[in-house]
């Protein structure tokens, strides 16, 4: 499982639904054309030759453009030669996904872009169940985006806010007021944290080929 569309690059190997092993860079501008070599240090590491490999996953974004690109590429490149499968998740479904809900909880989830834009995307957490989205992810200036799905959240429960722009809404001059819904910083390394989606799609057959990988790019237009 590799992720290279955060600010963090990270990779985690699993048997089965468990984890075996990861590998997370702790610097938030990595260089994600080494991504190979750390695949390979990582196999190498727990013993794992890539003919070991049953399936691969990968995180197909939205977040850095290059980063998704290399990261697509190199999952592709252990992929295609023994045919294996491949699962995908985006990025802001991981991040709700690791909301630790006691009830049914609305989450956005803001995800830096460039500069003062941002991804996001608003979904719907539940106790023992996988995050449902009730918006299509977005892409913009940081206030219109918060302003538009914090709009369509539903106000009859808690509301929770995490990801890698949770500091962008302080300067943010927002229309919605959010000073009632609760901040979670999202997780360090994405990888592992996406490891439980995966194998799940994995169980149910929802894999794809290498030849129709594709990235996902937040691109929704923001209607006034």
């Amino acid at each position: 499982m590799a992720d290279t569309a955060s600010p963090r690059l990270s990779l985690a190997l699993a048997r089965g639904r468990e984890l075996h092993a990861q590998w997370g860079v702790k610097s938030q501008r990595p260089s994600v054309h080494r991504v190979v070599g750390d695949i390979a240090y990582l196999l190498e590491r727990t013993g794992v030759q890539p003919k070991d490999l049953s399936a691969v996953g990968a995180l197909v974004g939205p977040g850095s453009f290059t980063g998704i690109r290399v990261g697509l590429a190199a999952v592709k490149g252990l992929a295609q030669p023994r045919n294996l499968p491949i699962v995908t998740a985006t990025t802001l479904e991981v991040a709700a996904g690791a909301i630790a809900a006691r009830e049914p909880t609305a989450a956005l989830v803001v995800n830096v872009s460039h500069r003062r834009e941002v991804h996001g995307q608003g979904f719907l957490v539940e106790p023992g169940a996988f995050p449902e989205a009730f918006t299509e992810a977005l892409a913009g200036d940081v206030a219109q985006v918060v302003d538009r799905l914090a709009a369509q959240s539903p106000s009859d429960r808690p509301r929770v806010i995490t990801g890698d722009a949770l500091t962008l809404l302080d300067d943010a001059r927002l229309a919605v007021p959010i000073g009632d819904w609760a901040r979670q910083p999202p997780p360090p390394w994405l990888a592992p944290a996406a490891l439980p989606r995966l194998a799940a799609r994995l169980a149910e057959g929802a894999t794809i080929s290498a030849t129709r990988v594709a990235a996902f790019y937040a691109r929704a237009a923001l209607a006034t």
